[in-house]
């Protein structure tokens, strides 16, 4: 203390030593403001001074609970006036007297409410993650860039320009977003902005045009090809041919066997010879996907099966579950269209939805759309092909990497397409053998017109009309309407190929091997009111042997065989039974192997502790309902078994591909030899089980939904952010699709009578914005398989419940 007080009073005492210090203090003060407004960890980490900043910083995101949305604002660009209705919930209902000012609010609307998500998941489709994240992202952005995502999407983007209807649905919409854009300041950007460490860039039209490809590669990118081709050599013939058929057999086709036999214009092409249509890959582990349930559930019943006697649809499909949700709710209305239903932040339009006459829905396809080829280089510049060398069509990849130099990549384009994987980039487990990749989304197509028209249709006619225009990634369509019909198509764009043609890698060096004629698309298979009454996709085999021309692809069964069989014993359906429907957690795997598992258990092989879960099953119901202990053990059970079973009868094979759960069910009902003696296994695998249940036991999670966590989580993995442990029932298995990131996305249930009745719920809320209360304001509903009724409003007549109003007109 003594020592301080004197260094005080040599402070007051000199003049030169205070100017000094007060210099010191100066640099330091400006050397910490500096250092608060700078990323950190070569861009790493975001600056922390304009994150914690208290006027611009993280706080902003904080809405107050009574914030009043309303808005009056002049928007250039605009061409008359332009009303935004927001009822109880937040939904957008749009009114424009044009369809320029309709597209460019809906882009204003989203980016108003989810312009981080919109930028994240188009940079993610176009491989620039690293700009933002760092090298970390640099695998999966090469892998973007070199699957060609950005070439498809340039690609479609020429279709979708070269259209009048689209192009200028494209530019108000790009036009909308850009607006909103440039009025933001630092304060005003999303929060993951100010976390993360980047800005908002303007939108352009090629960013929508990725979006689309992003949700084509979703729904297409998984294949068999590279698995299959390694098991079909490495298996005996008849053994790959009883584990791994084309088709399975006893199933509920997408199309009813009775529809009406599509007849083909076109010849069916002959296969080369093995030797020449073939490659042969080195057996290394493929990673595949846990795909059990992946896709989605549609449905429509005829006024004959309903207690209104109108048609009801129903559609729910399963995506993966994150925060922002991916679909917005919305309805647009200008003169010829008025549609509500689900957009996607980042494309104009509605999706999945209903208008004043017709409704539709979409559940995947899965028909083979994408092959690979495996190249023989010839130099570093050729490839052989038909014994010639071609020159490589090269195309370099700059890929910026945040706080690095930029990469760049030579990405090789043959005849059959980009080359995925080669000696510079390997594919999985180290494959390096160069394959190139044919896949449908790399060809011109413009899907956001079929939307256009879709949105836009009054009847059956405009509705095939509409849809044939929607080329990949292929969809089964279901349609209802106000005239009592129902219809549904497989949808896409197809070739007309030999048998098992893609089914394997196929030779790249033969042009023999090449994809050939386009399908019509009028061919396509379809079903226009059934004598059953009923139509129900949920992505399982399309058609039955008569189609004419081949296809194969990777298709499901469980949700299927358990919703025609619901369906086709009701006659007097309400949209509550509907309900039920898309909610129920039977599983028809459990129903039909657990009396073969319990069978063949050997009672005397078990303990105490094994016989104490047993007891979970005697009377359990085959429910994967969410507070079910039964659930639990089965699925454990399951799991080990499936995986002990498939490991001894491939011993030797690197586990690229197990059968399916649906063929390995069948396979058991059959006592088929393949399987050898179970009852050992049986043993092994509850032994193996009782460990991990035990340990969920100790953690008081032996309850389904606890085993499963299905969670909803922030697209920046924030856990903040995001809601796990959710207590919802289901599995892959099931109707109720739900597992653990992936589930129903959007559940949707419309009766169209002459007053439409219209119910929705998905698991999420309309803002991206964690800071505000409508963030995940359905989530609850969600979870307990709980609806609301849709606002929506019949053309020419004023919105109800509303809330907020934005009054839009023409600006400067």
């Amino acid at each position: 203390m003594i020592y301080c007080k004197r260094f005080v009073s040599l402070v007051e005492k000199s003049f030169p030593l205070r100017k000094l210090l007060a210099i010191l203090l100066l640099a330091v003060t400006a050397a910490i403001v500096y250092l608060l407004n700078m990323p950190l960890m070569g861009g790493k980490v975001p600056a922390f001074g304009k994150l914690l900043d208290p006027v611009n910083g993280c706080w902003v995101s904080a809405e107050p609970v009574n914030k009043n949305f309303d808005l009056k604002q002049d928007i250039p660009g605009l061409q008359g006036p332009v009303s935004v209705y927001y009822d109880e919930r937040m939904v957008a209902h749009i009114k424009a007297t044009n369809d320029h000012d309709l597209y460019m609010v809906q882009g204003y609307v989203h980016a108003y409410f989810r312009l981080w998500q919109m930028d994240l998941q188009t940079r993610a489709a176009g491989g620039r993650v690293s700009e933002i994240l760092g090298d970390k992202a640099l695998k999966f952005d090469r892998t973007q860039r070199r699957k060609g995502m950005v070439y498809g999407a340039e690609q479609s983007l020429k279709e979708m320009e070269a259209d009048p209807r689209t192009k200028q649905m494209l530019d108000a919409y790009t036009a909308g977003i850009n607006t909103y854009i440039h009025q933001l300041k630092f304060r005003d950007y999303p929060l993951e902005y100010k976390l993360i460490g980047f800005a908002p860039e303007d939108w352009t039209n090629i960013k929508s045009a990725l979006l689309l490809k992003y949700m084509a590669d979703d729904l297409t990118g998984y294949t068999e090809d590279l698995p299959l081709t390694v098991l079909r050599d490495a298996l005996p013939p008849n053994v790959f041919q009883t584990l791994y058929p084309e088709r399975l057999q006893d199933v509920n086709t997408v199309i009813p066997s009775d529809s009406v036999k599509q007849q083909a214009s076109l010849k069916i092409p002959n296969a080369p010879a093995d030797s020449i249509a073939w490659a042969h890959l080195q057996p290394v582990d493929f990673e595949t996907p846990d795909n059990e349930g992946k896709g989605s559930n549609n449905w429509a019943l005829s006024g004959s099966r309903t207690k209104s006697g109108a048609p009801i649809l129903c559609n729910d499909p399963h995506l993966g579950l994150n925060l922002p949700s991916l679909w917005y709710e919305v309805q647009l209305e200008a003169p010829g269209i008025n549609v509500y239903g689900v957009s996607l932040p980042g494309a104009p339009g509605v999706v999945i939805g209903f208008n004043d006459h017709i409704s539709w829905g979409f559940t995947n396809n899965y028909r083979d759309v994408k092959d690979f080829y495996a190249i023989k280089p010839a130099s570093a510049h050729t490839y052989w092909f038909n014994g010639k060398e071609v020159a490589y069509n090269d195309k370099i990849e700059r890929i910026a990497i945040k706080g690095k130099p930029d990469y760049l990549d030579t990405v090789h384009y043959t005849i059959h397409g980009p080359v995925i994987y080669e000696d510079h980039f390997h594919g999985p487990n180290g494959l390096k053998k160069p394959l190139a990749l044919t896949w449908m989304a790399h060809r011109p197509s413009n899907e956001l017109l079929s939307l256009y028209l879709l949105n836009r249709s009054t009847n059956y006619n405009e509705y095939v009309n509409a849809i044939q225009q929607f080329l990949c990634p292929a969809q089964n369509m279901i349609y209802a309407d106000k005239e009592g019909n129902i219809a549904l198509w497989g949808q896409g764009q197809f070739i007309n190929k030999w048998k098992e043609q893609g089914r394997y890698v196929m030779n790249g060096t033969d042009s023999s091997t090449l994809w050939g004629q386009l399908i019509p698309v009028a061919e396509n298979p379809h079903a226009l009111n059934p004598a059953q009454g009923y139509l129900a996709s949920a992505n399982q085999t399309v058609t039955d042997s008569t189609y004419p021309y081949w296809y194969n692809g990777y298709f499901y069964e469980f949700r299927s065989w358990r919703i025609n069989q619901v369906l086709s014993g009701t006659h007097y359906a309400t949209v509550e039974d509907m309900f039920a429907l898309q909610n129920d957690v039977y599983s028809v795997l459990a129903a039909n192997v657990l009396p073969i598992m319990l069978t063949h258990l050997d009672a005397a092989a078990i303990a105490d502790r094994e016989r104490a879960y047993i007891e979970y099953l005697s009377n359990w119901d085959y429910r994967l309902s969410s507070e079910s202990i039964g659930a639990t053990v089965f699925q454990v059970w399951w799991t080990n078994f499936y995986n002990l079973l498939w490991q001894r009868v491939i011993k030797g094979v690197p586990e690229q591909l197990m059968p399916s759960p649906e063929r390995t069910m069948q396979l058991m009902k059959q006592n088929d030899p393949v399987l050898g003696n179970m009852d050992e296994l049986l043993v092994a695998s509850l032994k193996n089980s009782v460990d991990s249940l035990n340990k969920l036991k100790r953690q008081n999670k032996l309850e389904w939904y606890h085993a499963k966590n299905t969670s909803v989580n922030h697209l920046a993995k924030l856990p903040a952010f995001s809601y796990t442990d959710l207590k919802i029932g289901g599995w892959g298995n099931t109707v109720n699709a739900a597992k653990g990131n992936h589930g129903p996305s959007w559940r949707m249930v419309v009766q169209m009578s002459k007053d439409i009745e219209a119910y929705g719920v998905y698991p999420g809320g309309q803002s991206g914005n964690p800071g505000s209360r409508y963030y995940a304001t359905y989530l609850d509903k969600w979870v307990k398989g709980e609806y609301y009724k849709l606002n929506f409003t019949p053309a020419g007549k004023a919105p109800e419940h509303v809330k907020y109003r934005w009054n839009l007109n023409p600006g400067k």
